[in-house]
């Protein structure tokens, strides 16, 4: 017998929720990270320069290139020049959240995140873009280990020298970026001269898509939006452009919903001003290390505050939520800090509340860690959590099936996997040569109908190139997907879960008001069994083609009949199935 939907989703934490486990680090000033961001390094590295690729001139150092400060001024005399008024414009920032969140229906504590509903528009849409693109865009390498997932948009990272477990990434990038070249020098050469969001939406639009995430902030704190509190964004840095900007109007010209993708709880390297006026180095997770030169090569621009949530965490994305009115938070960077101390409830709340009345709006789970009397009432179960993922979120949020397993349709919340046509979280220049890389239309469909069929939405990655256009191998994929969707988006969108969800053969939906029910058959064949309860009396259609296909009952099953030419379908069909009545 099933309970509620929220009890239900606290229930799935008993299934056992893998942890996402801290790399142990051979050098103090490194960040803690997640094992799966280095899996590839810890199966495929070599020692030997011949183990080490040597990439195409379009992702080598520029010809001719000579090292430059990423910013005119250094971290310390920022904080000497801009600390105050930042703090002051902190200060009046937080003011404001505060008095918004005091008044406001949701409160700034887990119980009032728990408060808030997913809206139906996000459980209708079935699918999204989530645009990875970044500094790490232009280098576009992780080594690649086939089968693995890999993360070139931790590439920042992995090249430093002294990230010693991760040799092969900085051997990679000593050989095609040379050892001067620091993490911040892509800065330089980041100006988004092929980013055109218009033309982007639009490709968005015809694969089907209902709503955008970019990527605006990933962990090294490089902002691709005019924020007040940092000089290390796209306004200031050469670019000169707020691409979230172009985004967020070229999205809403196309009908889709438009989110923002932060880091909001942690970045690898922060500066926070001292008593005397100097400055310490935050590190991801909180600890502090002395200011040194070698932090103007992966820190630069940013401005030195005391509290890093407080002056720096809340106000920028409040600010930002002020300035763009995103429809969705995708928050990311949990693992390592605590809920109620990172600033997620308070950002979190300020939306729900500035969108009360006005907008339906949704966050994913990736608030941070739970209060310690909640993890260690898990623990004692032997359950190992990743941060309050599957736990606290108007959706769930699965990264290549690290949750999926965990996620269960019959005790169903609404869910999202981010996932892409390749293994690739941000651009690999593998994929131009190697397009195994990368699914088939076939692959990807079925990867696609599986999740919906699970209840849950597909987060799609699209990983931009360096200077911010569509790889056409990722362009002929998303147009071929949108081609098929066009045609069989019925059984796709709006619809509702019913068993047995997803098998090998054949994933199942419905309608809303359940009169319709859909088999999306991935294995097309003469005859095809169906393993959901249907009526005596059922018809059978052929979406995309609108014929009539016939249902045949013998020994307790319900099989449906396909012509020659549909059996031989290379692409899943989608059949729409319902009573005479």
């Amino acid at each position: 017998m099933k309970t509620s939907p929220i009890r239900d989703f606290r229930m799935l934490l008993g299934l056992g929720v893998c942890a996402l486990a801290c790399a142990a680090q051979a050098e103090e000033t490194l960040a803690p990270a997640d094992d799966a961001v280095f899996a590839d390094e810890f199966k495929g590295r070599g020692d030997r320069a011949a183990d080490v690729p040597t990439a195409p001139a379009k992702y080598q150092r520029p010809a001719g290139w000579k090292p430059t400060p990423p910013c005119p001024k250094t971290l310390p005399e920022i904080a000497r020049d801009h600390s105050a008024a930042t703090l002051a414009r902190a200060r009046a920032q937080m003011e404001k959240v505060n008095a918004v969140n005091r008044a406001g229906k949701y409160a700034a504590t887990g119980a009032g995140m728990d408060r808030h509903a997913c809206p139906d528009w996000f459980v209708d849409a079935k699918l999204g873009m989530f645009v990875d693109w970044g500094l790490y865009s232009i280098a576009a390498y992780s080594p690649y280990v086939k089968g693995a997932r890999l993360y070139p948009d931790w590439y920042e990272y992995k090249c430093r020298p002294e990230y010693t477990m991760a040799d092969s990434a900085a051997a990679y990038h000593r050989k095609n970026w040379g050892a001067d070249f620091q993490p911040d020098h892509f800065i330089g050469l980041f100006r988004g001269t092929r980013f055109d969001a218009a033309k982007m939406m639009k490709v968005f639009r015809q694969c089907g898509a209902k709503y955008v995430v970019p990527f605006l902030k990933h962990h090294s704190g490089f902002c691709e939006w005019d924020c007040s509190y940092t000089f290390r964004d796209t306004v200031d840095g050469p670019a000169k452009r707020d691409f979230a900007r172009e985004m967020a109007d070229a999205a809403r010209a196309e009908g889709l919903k438009f989110g923002i993708y932060t880091s909001q709880a942690d970045e690898w390297e922060y500066p926070i001003l001292q008593d005397d006026g100097s400055i310490k180095m935050r590190l991801w997770g909180g600890r502090l290390v002395d200011y040194t030169p070698t932090m103007e090569g992966k820190a630069s621009g940013k401005i030195a505050v005391r509290d890093f949530v407080t002056d720096y965490i809340v106000p920028q994305t409040t600010e930002f939520i002020d300035k763009y009115d995103p429809d969705l938070l995708w928050y990311d960077a949990d693992w390592s800090s605590r809920a109620t101390e990172n600033g997620s409830y308070d950002i979190t709340a300020y939306f729900y509340n500035r969108a009360e009345g006005r907008k339906e709006v949704c966050c994913n789970d990736r608030y941070g860690r739970l209060d310690p009397a909640e993890e260690a009432a898990f623990r004692r179960k032997g359950i190992k959590l990743i941060g309050c993922r599957t736990v606290r979120g108007d959706f769930f949020t699965d990264e290549w099936g690290d949750t999926a397993e965990h996620i269960d349709p019959a005790a169903w919340h609404p869910w999202e996997s981010c996932s892409g046509i390749s293994k690739a979280y941000g651009n690999h220049w593998m994929e131009e040569q190697d397009p195994s890389m990368v699914m088939t239309d076939r692959e990807f469909i079925c990867h696609f109908t599986s999740i919906v069929a699970r209840g849950g939405n597909l987060l799609l990655l699209v990983n931009l190139d360096g200077q911010g256009a569509i790889p056409k191998v990722q362009e002929d994929r998303l147009l071929s997907i949108g081609r098929w969707l066009a045609a069989n988006g019925e059984a796709i969108y709006a619809t509702r879960i019913i068993a047995p969800y997803s098998t090998a053969a054949v994933d199942y939906t419905r309608a809303k008001d359940g009169a319709t029910v859909y088999a999306i058959i991935k294995e097309p064949a003469a005859e095809v069994t169906l393993a959901c309860a249907l009526p005596k009396d059922a018809t059978a259609m052929e979406i995309a083609s609108g014929r009539w296909l016939e249902l045949v009952r013998a020994g307790g099953e319900v099989r449906v009949r396909l012509p020659a030419d549909l059996a031989a379908s290379p692409l899943p069909l989608a059949v729409r199935i319902e009573s005479k009545e």
